[in-house]
């Protein structure tokens, strides 16, 4: 079977001649792009920010500093909640946290080739790693297997699981005769990744015992995203790929260029292709009819059996979607779990909600108001992705919710926005803005959502499929299995905030704004949040 997951396999013949003409013309042709882009009138001109940093990369290292949890709010502070930035070369970016302008984007405008072309690389044509028509279709076909009819199936899986870290912390860890300081991230993110397992592809990879016993797949999952981070620059390029030649020099280049994060992603991309397709061969091989297999490569296979000619989904988007789902959540899930327990341990009066019995079903789980107000007050307060990437596919006028001033000291209600413009979407500041939420917006105090939220909220209307918050974004491009992730941060916090007490060390806990935000301890490497765990 052919690769179509990684889009440097192998092609047999290549013209290096030709190669090299195509890079040239790319080249002359990204060269006269910018001229004209120089030489044309922007609509945003009167549009204020602050001066590129880098001739080339504009301001995109302050937007994308891992230590830059100050720059969004200094950004409002200085110029409110739409600033005109630089990208690459000189291309102007839009750095938006107004609430009008959020739900315009998101609800009308794609994420950028970019984004799109980077996730097609890593995971080939699923979900994130397509546009259009093709990921309509696919959305048509998976919604479905999202719905809470369908996730009320998984309750008890989801409590089994959680409840197996239990015992392991509880026996296996030596909690149980004594506290103990663990890196509770790393706990989460084996929960996370043998939950999505269970639940996505029917089948178990982490034993979740006291040894790192898990599969190599979800090994490789929880190696991506600290391989990537170096990539950053690379992922500016993703969409020019395709004109550096055939797909055999595109993949010799990956694992041969003296690039060892580039040569480890390139690893890291077959591995994960390798397992889902022998996950995806099994499955034609097993009853699809047979109401015990619900997971959703099953039900999705049974589906596609079933679907119309023009919903069918080809043979390789099937098979893209298994690492679709896994990368989609293997980072963002655990990075929220982690911050919602260290606010919690940080606010011991925040953690009087727990509640004896652990034998909760969906509905009764879904309908305990404090776990509700915890977890969405540590999704405003922390959003695992401070940001969002757009770009406007069409000519647009925009009203703004609350007027900026301009370089020209005019107020500004209304924003011009030609198509190409890129948007940076700061959630981050839309869901600390406290206009919005109120003056005590920075706090992390879940019983603002135990009684009614100021008019504010409801005139803001921020465009989120959670409540009217943004962590799993909004519009046609938001997070599919926002559902899941939901009941799994619930039954996880539940189950462990009921067996015991979490508390900070004093280790110097740092949170990095990476594409996702990850916790770390300073001076030292790797992705980790220690604490102190005591038996209740």
């Amino acid at each position: 079977m052919k690769d179509p997951t990684f889009n440097l396999v192998p092609d047999p013949l290549f013209n290096m001649q030709a190669d090299l003409v195509v890079l040239a013309a790319t080249v002359v042709i990204l060269f006269s792009v910018l001229l004209r882009r120089r030489w044309k009138q922007s609509p945003l001109v009167n549009i204020p920010g602050p001066p590129p940093v880098s001739l080339w990369k504009g301001n995109l290292p302050q937007i994308f500093d891992v230590n830059g949890w100050d720059f969004p709010a200094n950004i409002a502070a200085k110029y409110g909640r739409v600033a005109k930035m630089r990208g690459l070369f000189g291309k102007e970016i839009l750095y938006v946290s107004d609430p009008r302008v959020l739900r315009r984007v998101l609800l009308n405008f794609p994420p950028p080739p970019m984004v799109v072309e980077s996730h097609n690389l890593l995971n080939g044509s699923g979900l994130l790693g397509t546009a259009g028509a093709q990921h309509r279709r696919q959305r048509k076909m998976l919604n479905p297997l999202f719905g809470a009819k369908h996730l009320k199936g998984f309750t008890s899986m989801f409590f089994q699981k959680s409840q197996k870290l239990r015992d392991t912390i509880l026996y296996e860890l030596g909690v149980d005769e004594n506290p103990r300081v663990l890196n509770i991230h790393y706990w989460f993110a084996r929960l996370t990744l043998e939950i999505i397992s269970q639940a996505a592809f029917g089948r178990s990879m982490d034993p979740l015992d006291s040894k790192d016993s898990a599969h190599p797949y979800t090994v490789a999952i929880r190696a991506v995203l600290p391989t990537a981070l170096p990539l950053s620059v690379f992922r500016l390029f993703t969409p020019y790929f395709k004109y550096l030649g055939p797909k055999s020099l595109r993949r010799w280049l990956v694992h041969t260029v003296p690039w060892p994060n580039l040569n480890e992603m390139g690893r890291l991309v077959d591995l994960i292709y390798r397992t889902a397709v022998s996950t995806y061969e099994n499955k034609k091989t097993i009853d699809l009819d047979d109401p015990s297999h619900k997971d959703v490569m099953s039900v999705l296979l049974n589906a596609n059996m079933r679907a119309s000619k023009e919903d069918h989904l080809p043979e390789n988007e099937v098979i893209s979607q298994m690492g679709t789902l896994t990368f989609a959540a293997h980072d963002t899930t655990p990075n929220a779990i982690s911050r919602i327990t260290w606010d919690l341990a940080k606010n011991p009066k925040s953690s009087t909600w727990i509640i004896p019995d652990p034998s909760q079903l969906y509905d009764d789980l879904m309908a305990l108001p404090y776990l509700d107000a915890v977890l969405r007050e540590g999704l405003r307060l922390h959003a695992p992705v401070a940001m969002l990437q757009r770009r406007a596919d069409a000519d647009t006028t925009i009203p703004l919710w609350k007027p900026i001033t301009g370089k020209d000291k005019s107020e500004i209600t209304t924003i011009n926005v030609a198509k190409g413009t890129d948007f940076i979407l700061v959630v981050y500041s839309a869901q600390r803005d406290k206009e919005i939420w109120g003056e005590d917006a920075l706090e992390f105090r879940p019983e603002r959502w135990l009684s009614p939220l100021p008019e504010s909220v409801a005139d803001a209307a921020l465009p989120g499929v959670y409540y009217q918050l943004l962590p799993f974004g909004g519009g046609f491009k938001s997070c599919i299995g926002f559902k899941h992730a939901e009941l799994q941060m619930k039954v996880t916090l539940y189950t462990l905030l009921s067996a015991f007490k979490f508390e900070a060390t004093k280790d110097e806990v740092v949170w990095n704004m990476h594409m996702v935000a990850t916790p770390g301890v300073k001076g030292i490497e790797g992705v980790q949040l220690p604490m102190k765990i005591s038996k209740l």
